[in-house]
C-alpha cells in the first residue's frame, strides 16, 4: 500500500481545506441527515492531487455512511450506472434499518472522464452522462461526484442540469502564495508529511520536506509519493544550514545595503549559487530595493558590465568571476540606501523557463499514463495516482523499465523525460 493510501484523511478535520470549502461540504451532509436537502449531489473539482476522494470518504466518516464508490477504471454507461449506482441511490438496503436514510454514500469519481459515443466500437460510456443525471434525480442517497476538470465536465450532454442540481465546491487549497490559505496550506502539508515521516522513521530534514512540498505544491498525493520515493532512493531535496551556503536571498540583501564590500565578496565565494542566478536575483529586483531614478541607472549600468564580463566567460573562464565581484560592489554606488523591509522576487525569466520544462514533464507524464492505461485497461488517472512506482521501477530495475518503454513505444527521449 502507497504512503497516500495508507495516511488516507479519515476525518473532516484532517483535510487540508480552506474552512469555506469545509463548511459548505459540512452544511451540504448535514441537511441530508436532517432530511432538508435541496442540492442531491456535491461536485469536487481541482487539480489532480489535492484530496477530493479523501475529502469523499472524510465525508461518508463524519455522516457514519459506508461508501459505494464508481471509479474512472470502471465502464460506466447507461446500464453499468444502473446495476451500480441506480440500485446504490435508490433503494435501501434490505437487510438494515428501513427507518434510517439515507444509509450509504454514493462517489462517481473523475466524472470529467466519462466518455460518451454513440458508436459502442469506440468504447464510449453511451448514456452515463443521462443515468447520472437520472440517479441525481431520484437518488435516496447522498452522491458525490470528483472531477479533475469542471468547464470539461461542463461541456458534456445533461452536465448543466447535473450541475444545477449539486452544490459544487473548487478544492483549491489558495488562490496565491501571498494570501493566508496559502501559508495554511503550507504549515498543515508540512506537519503531515513530517508526523508520516516520524512514523515510518524517515531521517529528513524540515529543509528537505520544504522542498517536497514546493516541487510539487498543490498535488498532495504527490508530496506523500515524493516522501516515500525519498525513503526508498534516499534523494536530497533539501541544502544545509546557512552556516555552510549563503542564502541567495541573504546574498541579495547584502549586495544591495552592506557598505563593506571585502564581507560581500566574502558571502558571495561561499554562496552555493552560480553567478547567472545571483545576476538574476538583482536584476529582478532593483526596481524594488531602490526609488531614486540616479541610483536605479547607476545600478542597471553596474549590472550591464558585469553582464558584459559574464557573456564572454568561455574565452576566459576567471571573467564570471569579475563579473560576479563587480555585481557584488552595487551598494557602493547608490547614494540612497534602501532602509526599509523589501520581499524580494524569485527571478520571472527562470521561473517562465522552469514553467516550460515543468509542462512538458507534465506533458510527458500524461502521454505515459495515456499509453500505459490503453494497454492496462486502467484509466489513465489511476495510473497517474500510482505513478510512484513508475518512478521507482526506473531507478531501481532499468532493464524492466526499458521493456515497458519498448511496450508502450516510448522514444529515447521520452524515456529519459518520462516517469
Amino acid at each position: 500500500m502507497s504512503f497516500a493510501d495508507e495516511y488516507r484523511p479519515s476525518d473532516m478535520n484532517s483535510l487540508l481545506l480552506s474552512s469555506e470549502a469545509r463548511h459548505a461540504m459540512i452544511s451540504w451532509i448535514d441537511s441530508w441527515l436532517n432530511h432538508s436537502e435541496v442540492k442531491k449531489a456535491l461536485i469536487l473539482w481541482g487539480q489532480q492531487g489535492i484530496g477530493k476522494t479523501s475529502a469523499a470518504y472524510a465525508l461518508a466518516n463524519y455522516a457514519h455512511l459506508p461508501v459505494v464508490e464508481m471509479n474512472a477504471s470502471e465502464q460506466r454507461n447507461r446500464e453499468s450506472m444502473k446495476k451500480i449506482a441506480l440500485m446504490a441511490s435508490e433503494y435501501r438496503d434490505l437487510l438494515g434499518d428501513a427507518s434510517k436514510t439515507p444509509d450509504r454514500l454514493i462517489l462517481i469519481d473523475e466524472a470529467d472522464n466519462i466518455f460518451e459515443s454513440r458508436n459502442k466500437s469506440t468504447g464510449g460510456d453511451t448514456g452515463g452522462m443521462s443515468e447520472l443525471l437520472d440517479i441525481i434525480k431520484n437518488t435516496k442517497n447522498p452522491v458525490v461526484i470528483t472531477m479533475n476538470d469542471y468547464y470539461s465536465f461542463k461541456s458534456k450532454n445533461s452536465a448543466r442540469d447535473i450541475i444545477s442540481r449539486s452544490v459544487d465546491i473548487e478544492m483549491t487549497p489558495y488562490r496565491r502564495k501571498n494570501e493566508v490559505n496559502y501559508k495554511a496550506f503550507f504549515t498543515g502539508v508540512h506537519k503531515v508529511l513530517k508526523d508520516i515521516a516520524h512514523k515510518e522513521n524517515i531521517h529528513i530534514t524540515d529543509l528537505q520536506i520544504d522542498g517536497i512540498i514546493k516541487s510539487n505544491e498543490p498535488d498532495i498525493r504527490a508530496m506523500i509519493n515524493d516522501l516515500y520515493l525519498y525513503k526508498s532512493t534516499e534523494n536530497d531535496y533539501g541544502g544545509n544550514s546557512r552556516d555552510t551556503r549563503e542564502s541567495i536571498y541573504y546574498l541579495t540583501s547584502d549586495t544591495f545595503r552592506k557598505p563593506d564590500y571585502n564581507a560581500v565578496l566574502s558571502s558571495l565565494y561561499r554562496m552555493d549559487e552560480d553567478t547567472d542566478f545571483y545576476m538574476k536575483w538583482i536584476d529582478e529586483n532593483i526596481p524594488y530595493e531602490y526609488t531614486e531614478p540616479e541610483d536605479i541607472n547607476n545600478t542597471y549600468n553596474i549590472l550591464s558590465l558585469a553582464d558584459v564580463y559574464y557573456g564572454n566567460r568561455f574565452k576566459d573562464f576567471s571573467l564570471a568571476a569579475y563579473a560576479m565581484e563587480i555585481t557584488g560592489g552595487i551598494s557602493l554606488i547608490t547614494k540612497n540606501r534602501n532602509s526599509h523591509y523589501v520581499k524580494y522576487n524569485f527571478p520571472s525569466y527562470i521561473k517562465k523557463m522552469s514553467m516550460r520544462k515543468k509542462n512538458f514533464g507534465t506533458y510527458n507524464e500524461i502521454n505515459f499514463a495515456g499509453r500505459m492505461g490503453a494497454i492496462s485497461h486502467t484509466s489513465s488517472g489511476t495510473i497517474s495516482r500510482n505513478m510512484w512506482f513508475y518512478h521507482i521501477l526506473k531507478q531501481k530495475d532499468k532493464k524492466s523499465y526499458a521493456f515497458l518503454s519498448m511496450v508502450l513505444g516510448l522514444s529515447e527521449k521520452q524515456q529519459h523525460t518520462s516517469p
